[in-house]
Parts: structure tokens; sequence; C-alpha cells
């Protein structure tokens, strides 16, 4: 079936549908992944957003019942510019197609992808619309640009889980705030030794501190992160009280939590091969990412040390307190998919952790 991208410039590309049919709007986005689809289709962070792969083939290896960092899909669309209608691998159980119906996303095939990740890249990330009903391009054009931006939107209630939940593990309690947590991310941290309980955006200090953990994590998620104010609020008041480590949106909130701001990047940064230098060290990282928005390093607090610098353009990707056990970056250390660099990250929140409450024992 005919299926079409118009941006909200008026900007056309023609193709084939693949999964659902219909019309859906969003931000347009690329991803330089060469794998992965089924983790970046299932990852919260991509909620309100359409999705193109830069890897010209995609679904061949087709889908899995593993690979998924939640229940469904949260990308609004996805595009590629070819479809593997015949996937081989030993864990596929069908092929990409049949899940994107299964789930009602629309896909979108046969466009050239370059050109589209090179107008991204130009003019910055655009609303835009997939469909295939037969509608005027002005028409289309017009209901793309009405669309609501990301910085309209509190994406964040619309991934949360609505209540609290434990994953599991054993050790240190940990309470994780889900702003659009992964399935990744929580196994990361069971497998670091933390007993996980999870929380949603919204929850207040004293639901938060009656599980008395010893440690809060705050979460990956979608969209701007000045529209979390209520998870904003939380955080300012647990500053202090329990150490904290923040990834992605997580590391966003803690930065405007401290004081500090943050700002949309043009085009985001979405893929797994993305170079991340340690200040302290010296030492460069490839690591995994997926953000539209970054921490403004001359708006931090004096307290706030920036530790991590992207090798691209320069931005913000990791920070540190520099009195209290609080850290955060903006990468991707459970990765999920993409290189496992980063991992020792939770391990290091670990030995912080386990060094403060060995330090409040003494003190009490």
């Amino acid at each position: 079936m005919k299926a079409r991208l118009v941006l909200e410039d008026g900007t056309v590309f023609v193709g084939e549908s693949f999964g659902a049919g219909g019309s859906v709007r969003g931000e347009v986005v690329f991803n330089t992944g060469m794998t992965g689809y089924q983790e970046i289709l299932t990852d919260p962070s991509y909620c309100g957003q359409i999705v193109t792969m830069t890897y010209p083939l995609i679904g061949n290896y087709g889908y899995n019942e593993e690979d998924v960092e939640s229940t469904r899909p949260h990308v609004k669309g996805f595009i590629v510019r070819e479809l593997c209608n015949n996937p081989s691998n030993f864990r596929s159980i069908g092929r990409l197609e049949e899940y994107l119906k299964q789930h009602g996303v629309i896909g979108l095939q046969g466009i050239d992808t370059r050109a589209l990740t090179r107008k991204i890249r130009v003019c910055g990330a655009m609303k835009g619309i997939i469909t295939t009903e037969d509608i005027d391009v002005e028409e289309l054009a017009r209901q793309a640009t009405s669309h609501k931006s990301l910085s309209e939107q509190n994406l964040v209630e619309q991934v949360t889980t609505p209540r609290p939940y434990k994953w599991g593990g054993k050790g240190c309690r940990l309470a994780v705030i889900d702003l659009g947590v992964k399935h990744s991310m929580l196994r990361s941290l069971v497998d670091t030794g933390f007993e996980v309980m999870v929380f949603p955006a919204w929850a207040a200090v004293k639901e938060i501190m009656e599980y008395q953990p010893h440690a809060l994590f705050l979460s990956n998620g979608p969209g701007d992160p000045q529209k979390a104010e209520t998870t904003i609020k939380t955080v300012k008041q647990l500053i202090g009280k329990l150490p904290i480590f923040g990834i992605c949106l997580g590391h966003q909130i803690l930065a405007l939590a401290l004081g500090g701001k943050t700002y949309k990047l043009k085009f985001g940064h979405r893929g797994s091969n993305h170079p991340v230098k340690d200040l302290e060290t010296g030492r460069v990282y490839i690591t995994s990412q997926n953000h539209g928005f970054a921490v403004d390093e001359n708006a931090l607090p004096e307290v706030m040390k920036v530790t991590h610098k992207n090798l691209n353009d320069n931005t913000v990707e990791g920070m540190r307190h520099t009195k209290l056990p609080v850290f955060s970056v903006q990468y991707h250390p459970e990765a999920s998919p993409g290189p496992r660099d980063s991992g020792y990250l939770f391990e290091k929140f670990k030995v912080m952790v386990e060094g403060d409450r060995k330090c409040r024992r003494i003190t009490a």
C-alpha cells in the first residue's frame, strides 16, 4: 500500500506502508544504530516520535520475546529504507511487519532515508505525519505543523507506571523513579546487587521514603525534562537525603532540581556509536544514546562538576556533586542496544551507596 511522509515544511517522501495503516503525527528523528530495532521500538524514551533508521536494511532478524524494553512499542511511526520480509535468526518468532501490525504502529519503507536524515541534520528535528490515506499534501503539512511539540506535552505521564511495584533483586534498597524506564536498566540494577522498587514519576517524597530506600535512581524517559515538574520538586527534596544516580532524562531532571537549565538539541543524539570522554580519566567510551535535550553547562551550580563530554558536539554527558554522593550521565550504560563499555557505572553507584550506608552507621 502506498504511504507518504509529509514534513511540516511541505516536504514529501513517498514509499510503501508496512505494519498498521492510517495516519500518525510526531517528531521525526533518526537513529544511527545498525541493529537493535526491537529495543528502539519498545524504548519509552521514543514516545511521541517517528523514528528513521539510517542503516538501510531493517528486520533481518525478525522479532522475539526477549529483546523488548517495555510491554509495547512506544514510537509513533517507523521509517526504513528496506524492510526484510524473510528474517533469519534462531530466536525469531515472526516478521517485523507482523509485530508492528499487531501493536498498531505505522511503518514506511522505500524512501531515501539518507536524504531524510540529511534534511533533519540541516533543519533540525521536524514535525511530520505518516499516512496511508488519500489526503491533500497541503492539508497533511497543516496537520503536521499543528501537532504539539515535545515541549508542549508531558510525555512522562504517558509512559510511567501507574502504581509502585517491586522488580526484584537483593541488596541495598533502591527506589527507582520511573520516567520511562527500560527493562534492561532494571535488570542491570538487580544484577549489580540492588533490591529494586519502582515508583511512578509523580510519587511524593513521603511515599518513596516509606520504602526506607538506601538510594534513589532516576531513569531514562521521553520529552522535555522541564515538563516533569512534579518529579523535579521531589528530587530537589531528596538531594542530600539519599545517594542519587540519574541516567538520560534522569540526568537532566537532576540538573534542573539543582537549579540548572536544559535546552533542546538541533537533532539530538540517537544511536549506539556516540563517543564520550571521561574528563577525569581521559578515557573515551563508545556509548548508546537517545535524547533530544541536554544540560546547559554554563548554568550548572558550582557544586556540580562536569565529568563527561560528547566528542561530537562537546555537550555535557556526565556530572557529579562535589560534596554529596550524587552523579549522573546522559548516555545509557545498560546499552541494549549498544556497546557495554559503560556498565561499570552501575558498580560505581553500588560502591557509593554502600559507602554512604557505612558512613551513616558510624555517625549515627
